[in-house]
């Protein structure tokens, strides 16, 4: 009696422990995660703003310039010579750089000689700061190099006259033209004017401008640095995805909680029934049924795979022809037939298979064009010809065996998964996979007369997406 009290105590133990984990498990609150974890995992494909370009360094798009040409002096008063007669040489040195396609700035030098208004020739150094604007710089956000630029400017600074040693104030102006010869040279094509106090020359008003330089140059620009320019990336999806996997990943902790606590309330469980065994002397018995599975070995999975267990069945059962037992039709037509097919030995040409090894006679239906079993599926992880689980390869050992067996044909279907990379991509990735797997079964003993290998390219016929990176293989008769 005080036996089968404790035993109902313990029994009434247990089963309290698993309602109330059963009740805590559906009372609790579960964040659901409906996101692609391997959509997630993928890498972005690069978002660029519209229009939108930046420095390739923040240290690059230098550049400096020589030209030489002609200047020419009109001042107030203006003198009696028109103005070629007062057109002297001159030449002209920058430095400057490129912050943006259409922005730029530079420290701009010229001097040589000029004619005042007095039409004597004199010497004058002249130096300014210029602001840039490059009207065509909108067309380095469509194309990597442009050929072309024009760029009005302005700037300030001072002009100094050799001969009465005055240095007043002084405007600068102009435009300047470019035509990029190769990536460090252009040619460049400038008029630029200066605007200076009327007695610079020595001759009119203080404090009043009215006398000008007039200059026509030409020469080099050499670009120094790291030259160019790139788009600007978006990273609002950057953010969007970083969001997503903070969800994901929280998801995963919440989860692996919830699965924590099960093993816990698990654990208990068992213990309870343990002490139930030990009560009725059945530990030593059932005992092991409770015991954790791992055992420290490290083996191969059993190749329990349905496509090879379908094979198997086939094989085992001869003149079968895929008509259900259950079909009274057919079974009618299939005895009205029996007796020609046993009068007619052309019938049975087909079933030349025999079971070796001392084994029972066997003959193999030949169903032209139908493979035998299920297709068996290879599975490959993303942008490989990899294998996702190494222990795979025993399937390709069991194909092997029962192809060479039977001197069966072998159809290898490569594909890859359409909804990542592009058409060219998945070409050859499906050939790669398709390769793989063909190399495999050379290597067991499969003649390359006897493979046909197919490649589909990208395919979105399974769902995940994952399965549709695979490699089929089929079995036929010769």
């Amino acid at each position: 009696m005080t036996k089968q009290i404790i035993l109902i105590f313990a029994v009434l133990c247990s089963v309290q422990v698993q309602a109330n984990s059963r009740y805590t498990e559906r009372d609790t609150v579960q964040h659901e995660f409906f996101h692609d974890a391997t959509e997630l995992l993928q890498p972005l494909q690069p978002v660029y703003l519209d229009g939108v370009v930046v420095p390739r360094t923040g240290s690059g798009n230098w550049f400096v310039s020589v030209t030489g040409g002609a200047t020419a002096f009109l001042g107030t008063p203006l003198g009696c010579e028109d103005l070629f007669g007062r057109v002297k040489p001159s030449y002209n040195l920058a430095v400057g750089k490129w912050f943006t396609p259409a922005v730029g700035a530079r420290i701009h030098y010229s001097g040589l000689q000029f004619k005042d208004a007095g039409l004597s020739t004199k010497n004058y150094h002249s130096i300014h700061a210029d602001l840039l604007w490059n009207l065509l710089g909108y067309r380095y956000s469509g194309q990597e190099q442009t050929r072309w630029g024009l760029a009005p400017f302005v700037g300030v600074g001072m002009i100094h006259n050799s001969s009465n040693k005055t240095s007043p104030f002084a405007f600068s102006y102009g435009i300047q033209g470019q035509y990029r010869i190769s990536k460090r040279v252009s040619a460049v094509l400038e008029f630029s004017g200066t605007t200076t106090f009327q007695d610079f020359d020595g001759y009119g008003r203080t404090n009043r401008l009215g006398d000008h330089l007039l200059s026509l140059t030409a020469g080099f620009t050499f670009h120094l640095g790291k030259i160019g320019w790139k788009r600007a990336a978006d990273v609002t999806h950057y953010i969007h995805r970083n969001e997503q996997l903070i969800d994901y990943s929280r998801a995963l902790s919440e989860k692996n909680s919830r699965y924590a606590g099960q093993h816990d309330r698990d654990k208990r469980t068992l213990a309870e029934l343990k002490k139930i065994l030990e009560i009725e002397g059945l530990l030593d018995t059932y005992g092991h049924l409770l015991e954790d599975e791992k055992n420290g070995q490290q083996g191969y999975p059993v190749n329990n795979y349905s496509g090879l267990n379908s094979l198997r069945a086939r094989l085992k059962h001869r003149h079968w022809d895929g008509i259900s037992p259950l079909d009274t039709a057919d079974i009618h037509n299939n005895n009205k037939n029996k007796n020609k097919d046993e009068q007619n030995p052309d019938s049975l040409a087909s079933n030349k298979f025999m079971k070796a090894e001392g084994h029972n006679l066997m003959a193999l239906n030949h169903v032209s064009d139908s493979c035998l079993g299920a297709p068996v599926y290879f599975f490959f992880t993303l942008n490989t010809a990899r294998l996702t689980d190494v222990s795979q390869k025993l399937n390709l050992d069991e194909l092997a065996r029962v192809a060479k067996k039977y001197d069966l044909s072998v159809r290898v279907t490569g594909a890859a998964d359409s909804s990542t990379g592009t058409s060219d991509i998945n070409d050859t990735l499906s050939l790669s996979r398709a390769d793989f797997i063909v190399s495999e079964l050379k290597q067991r003993g499969i003649p390359a007369e006897r493979i046909t290998k197919i490649s589909r390219g990208g395919i979105a016929d399974h769902l995940p997406t994952e399965a549709n990176r695979h490699t089929k293989v089929e079995l036929f008769f010769p």
